[in-house]
């Protein structure tokens, strides 16, 4: 089960450390590592555990370092560049495919180069599994009676196919239904090389229209919001375009969501999008709910920290309107009319531009490795400040005030228990 929490063999609650060994992995048989023997079935072994996870997550040839990579890269044309740190492929060696191709005893011609390192699109890499995917996607649109989820759906078919996300993606920002459907590439917390490939993921639920109608103040007031930053104005966007938000009951989740669970998501990450469109929020209700009656409230009630925390956490009282809280963190009560993901609407206006290096990079290529975490402890700090401002315009009742600083700081103790080797916890030890 613990294999399952976390998709592989290392704990995420642990910095990552292997919990099983290789003693502890399946027997292989690999039949055709040599000649035909007459009596003998092939070669048998056992997969290899690392006692630490690696930071490749084999998006990466596992004994690239940093190095290579950035050599190579720097020898490539500029559109070529921008594919090799781009979202959706994986890194191989050309002398490894060449000799996997001597074991399976393929005979098809390489292309030469000077460069051992090569690029292979999401499409090609998993293309057994995106192909299953595609077809169970198609049959999904054919079924649904939904304009919005047959685009998704169809759409989602052909990107798996041919690894270009924009338009599958621009569906989902439109995307206008009861049944409210994520799928895709997207999350770059794996990559702890660089910070630049994204893994698959899925989340299913069913819109709440009442708190999604109730969080509309905060996606329609991104420009206010990003106007009175405290911060230089140079670093501000004159046009930030409005964040859909989306409130939904989860119902199932898969790929890339093992170890501790988010409560929201704001996405695409793909700077194109951004740039061109903006981005998205989703919250999970339940969830956030869940984590906050099960985790925040015992670990805040106890606290010698926080005096008179159950004073300051109100559960029950019906003037409670919602808390943020580090970790993607907010609470909706029942009630729930006002403050709803401040972190992730933090994360919708800076997901791509630091303006003096516009026209070059952007903010993610810059800190490589270290934006996941540093994107994290930013989001929660300017999530605080947008709160405080929404108060002082009387947005948000100041009642607020005392109850925000304890449930954040209560979130903070609870989010760097996922560990400094996680960007989830890493983030609010940054914040603290």
């Amino acid at each position: 089960m613990y294999y399952v929490i976390n998709k592989s063999p290392w704990s995420s609650l642990d910095e990552n450390e292997a919990f099983l060994t290789t003693a502890d992995s399946a027997v292989k048989l690999l039949p055709k590592a040599t000649k035909s023997v007459s009596g003998w079935n092939g070669l048998e072994y056992r997969t290899t555990f690392a006692s630490v996870k690696p930071p490749d997550a084999s998006f990466y040839p596992s004994d690239m370092d940093k190095m290579e990579f950035n050599l190579w890269k720097d020898s490539l044309p500029e559109d070529q560049q921008k594919e090799a740190m781009g979202f959706f492929n994986v890194i191989r060696r050309r002398s490894e495919s060449f000799l996997e191709n001597m074991i399976s005893h393929k005979t098809e011609n390489s292309t030469i180069s000077l460069h051992d390192l090569y690029v292979v699109r999401y499409s090609q890499e998993y293309h057994s599994l995106l192909s299953e995917a595609a077809a169970l996607l198609h049959s999904a649109g054919d079924l649904t009676s939904s304009t919005s989820l047959k685009r998704l759906f169809y759409g989602k078919a052909d990107t798996f196919l041919s690894n270009d996300y924009y338009d599958s993606d621009i569906a989902w920002m439109e995307m206008d239904s009861k049944l409210d459907v994520t799928i895709g590439s997207y999350e770059t917390y794996e990559d702890t090389l660089f910070g630049y490939k994204a893994t698959f993921e899925a989340f299913i639920g069913f819109r709440d229209d009442e708190a999604t109608a109730q969080v509309k103040l905060f996606g329609d007031h991104l420009q206010v919001l990003e106007k009175n930053l405290p911060m230089d104005n140079i670093y501000k966007s004159e046009n930030v375009t409005a964040a859909p938000i989306r409130v939904i009951q989860l119902l199932y989740n898969a790929g890339d969501v093992k170890g501790p669970q988010t409560v929201a998501f704001n996405l695409p990450n793909d700077e194109r999008i951004v740039t061109d469109r903006g981005t998205s929020m989703v919250m999970l209700k339940n969830v956030s709910e869940a984590k906050y009656k099960l985790l925040l409230t015992p670990l805040s009630f106890p606290s010698s920290v926080i005096s008179n925390a159950a004073d300051n956490i109100d559960v029950k009282g019906p003037q409670t309107v919602a808390f943020n809280l580090p970790n993607d963190e907010c609470i909706v009560t029942d009630r729930g009319t006002s403050m709803v993901m401040l972190k992730n609407v933090s994360k919708a206006k800076f997901k791509l531009i630091l303006k003096p290096i516009a026209d070059k990079s952007t903010i993610r290529l810059e800190l490589q490795e270290f934006h996941s975490s540093l994107e994290e402890a930013k989001s929660d700090i300017v999530g605080l400040s947008t709160l405080k401002f929404l108060m002082d315009k009387d947005l948000l009742t100041k009642s607020l005030a005392k109850s925000m600083h304890v449930s954040f700081l209560a979130g903070c103790f609870r989010s760097v228990h996922f560990g400094l080797e996680e960007a989830h916890g890493k983030g609010p030890a940054f914040a603290v």
